[in-house]
């Protein structure tokens, strides 16, 4: 067990909190196909993928900076991490909409009241920034229904009334593919036409070379603290770390686990779920101190162990059979 995860002082790196996502190239093609949208000006489109994928993460750490960068400020963009409730509010959901855009009033009783404050904090974010376009990017979204997408119908034609375009990025799990045909099937093509126009899926890591770089992520592409030139691992392990171990050296191994414990279906091609992939490189840096590893190599049983801890393998049989039910 290594003693430095349970220092007072390490509650706060954000391994041990769980607040931190590294760069991967699922990231890079989802950001690239959201630029795409954005500059093509779409209504609407969605991102999906199956669930511990990494998409909130990515959206919370990477996207959303990634996005703010590149268009420099031009650009209001907006989160809104959507809270499923078990009976739409229009008022509740227009409440949420404004907080997201930090709006400091957020809470009314009218709807109108509420649709136009968020309609003039759009238009003068947009104004200040010297263009006419926002972009609203909604995580969760797989919990949405019609009524949701009728609300943001009528912010679009407000929006739109006054000169201003808002193009909608929805977000979520492959349940996002199932409302796109639910809305076909019932004729609702309004819906889709505006907000389904476009859609990309989130992926997961796809060879080893992924994982390698993912690794390395922790090897040397991560501080903490701030401006201590630590990486993850050199934090966990420092000893070791200065006598050369690398968690990225164990891409191999790790993924020559990661496809014995995967379901053995035909067709089936294996992608890693990040989570899965981050919880065995933090079980690692839990329970291995630099006692053991500067005398010992991690073995195959080890990484097989952290990998099986994650319950990986019935996270990917879930996933096989709903790929086997023709969903995608």
């Amino acid at each position: 067990m290594n003693s430095i995860y349970y220092l007072p002082e390490s509650r706060q790196h954000p391994v041990v909190r769980g607040q931190y996502a590294l760069d991967t190239e699922p990231i890079a093609e989802s950001v690239e196909k959201i630029c795409e949208w954005i500059d093509a000006r779409v209504p609407g489109a969605y991102l999906y993928g199956f669930s511990r994928m990494g998409k909130s993460r990515a959206l919370q750490f990477w996207i959303e900076r990634l996005l703010a960068e590149k268009y420099d400020g031009f650009l209001p963009i907006f989160r809104l991490v959507y809270k499923h409730h078990d009976r739409f509010s229009e008022l509740q959901f227009l409440s949420e909409l404004l907080g997201a855009s930090e709006h400091k009033y957020s809470r009314g009783m009218n709807r109108q009241l509420l649709l136009d404050r968020l309609t003039r904090q759009y238009a003068t974010r947009a104004r200040n920034a010297g263009g006419n376009h926002i972009v609203l990017i909604i995580d969760e979204a797989q919990n949405m229904h019609d009524p949701e997408y009728r609300t943001l119908c009528n912010l679009q034609n407000e929006l739109d009334n006054l000169g201003y375009l808002l193009t909608v990025i929805a977000v979520g799990s492959h349940e996002l593919t199932y409302q796109h045909d639910v809305f076909l099937e019932t004729g609702d093509i309004h819906i889709t036409g505006r907000f389904m126009v476009r859609e990309a899926r989130f992926r997961g890591i796809s060879n080893q070379q992924e994982l390698e770089f993912v690794l390395n992520g922790y090897d040397s592409l991560t501080e903490w603290p701030e401006g201590s030139g630590k990486s993850y691992t050199s934090y966990f392990l420092p000893q070791s770390f200065a006598s050369g171990f690398r968690i990225a050296k164990y891409a191999e191994a790790l993924w020559s686990v990661f496809i014995n414990l995967a379901p053995k279906v035909a067709g089936f091609k294996l992608e890693v779920p990040m989570e899965h992939i981050a919880k065995s490189v933090e079980g690692v840096f839990r329970d291995f101190d630099d006692d053991h590893l500067l005398t010992t190599e991690l073995s195959f049983a080890d990484l097989e162990e952290k990998v099986e801890m994650t319950a990986y393998r019935k996270h990917m049989i879930g996933i096989c059979r709903v790929i086997g039910g023709g969903k995608r």
